[in-house]
């Protein structure tokens, strides 16, 4: 049976032959796979896009290491309870950010592209910590590709504009940007779910450099534009303003929350909360303990969400941020 082939077919894949990199590639075959007409006689030829898809997305998540074995800093392995990824355009802030958050010396300097590998850092919520990523700039061409495969893997998008410039203009080229690279983002009213994590992400926008003169009247069009999109908040390097919340914001996006264990003896261990995902029940925590805990938990007496302190619950009981439960088989 022919293929039948349309003119917009044909001038996908000319495009898909044409691109130098993974990412426009990668675009390219979503095209081709979304255009091809679905029958029978490009059964074979809808496989072979598939195959090719996989094969392209598996070498931005697994870049080649750098030649005689050295290390790749773009595989940066999750550390924490969470991984969130700081976007944006050339002298932003990200790095300044980093470093005021975290306290990791990255390189700052008032030149276009001067943090060309990932920094890391850990930013500290209370009892617990979220790793924290300032990548290349998206627009440095020599690295897109690397930031494109390192940024699917992160849990959670952070946009850093500059108020001291058009913020509202920054965070739409950012959506755009990563828009032609396929990604998607949850809004402030959509409700997170677990289809395609790699490519719809949780996003938040840090407006940098409050400290700056007119920076209330760039912020204020940046609220109207985005304020009903994404959450927002002012931050400041210089003078501190909007740091202390920057953990409580991330942990919020996250989707997490903490539970602690109490024993007979009525010892709590804070120090050391079971973090889950929000929705997970007394059954999730005691797996997490151990696994033998997944089917051997009977109930649990909970200090917290309960109606009263020491409520016996049962193993389907949904956990809130803060419980305590003391685990019965």
């Amino acid at each position: 049976m022919p293929a039948n082939l349309t003119p917009q077919y044909r001038l996908a894949e000319q495009w898909y032959k044409q691109a130098t990199t993974l990412p426009d590639k990668i675009d390219a075959l979503r095209d081709m796979m979304a255009i091809i007409p679905k029958h029978k006689g490009t059964e074979h030829l809808r496989a072979g896009l598939r195959s090719r898809m996989s094969k392209h997305v598996h070498e931005l998540e697994n870049p080649k290491g750098s030649v005689g074995g050295g290390t790749q800093p773009f595989n940066i392995r999750k550390e924490g309870i969470g991984q969130s990824v700081l976007i944006g355009l050339a002298n932003s802030g990200k790095s300044e950010l980093l470093n005021a958050l975290t306290g990791m010396p990255a390189k700052v300097g008032d030149y276009q592209f001067t943090t060309q590998i990932p920094n890391v850092g850990m930013i500290q919520f209370e009892n617990v910590r979220i790793q924290l990523i300032d990548p290349p700039s998206l627009e440095f061409p020599d690295t897109k590709t690397q930031v494109y495969g390192l940024i699917r893997n992160a849990d959670t998008f952070i946009f850093v504009v500059d108020l001291t410039t058009d913020a509202t203009k920054q965070a739409e080229d950012l959506c755009a940007i990563l828009e032609t690279y396929g990604f998607d983002f949850y809004e402030c009213s959509q409700a997170v779910t677990d289809d395609n994590k790699r490519l719809k992400k949780m996003v938040s926008i840090l407006a940098n450099k409050w400290d700056s003169e007119g920076a209330a009247v760039v912020w204020n069009q940046l609220e109207r534009s985005f304020g009903s999109r994404f959450p927002l908040l002012r931050t400041s390097c210089l003078d501190g303003t909007g740091l202390d919340n920057v953990g409580q914001m991330l942990f919020k996006q996250l989707g997490r929350m903490r539970i602690y264990t109490r024993i007979s003896t009525g010892n709590v261990d804070y120090q050391n909360p079971i973090v889950l995902e929000q929705g997970s029940t007394v059954s999730d925590a005691g797996e997490r303990l151990h696994k033998k805990w997944k089917t051997g938990v009977k109930y649990a007496s909970l200090w917290g969400s309960g109606k009263f302190d020491g409520q016996r619950v049962s193993r389907e009981y949904v956990l809130s941020d803060g419980d305590i439960v003391e685990l019965h088989s």
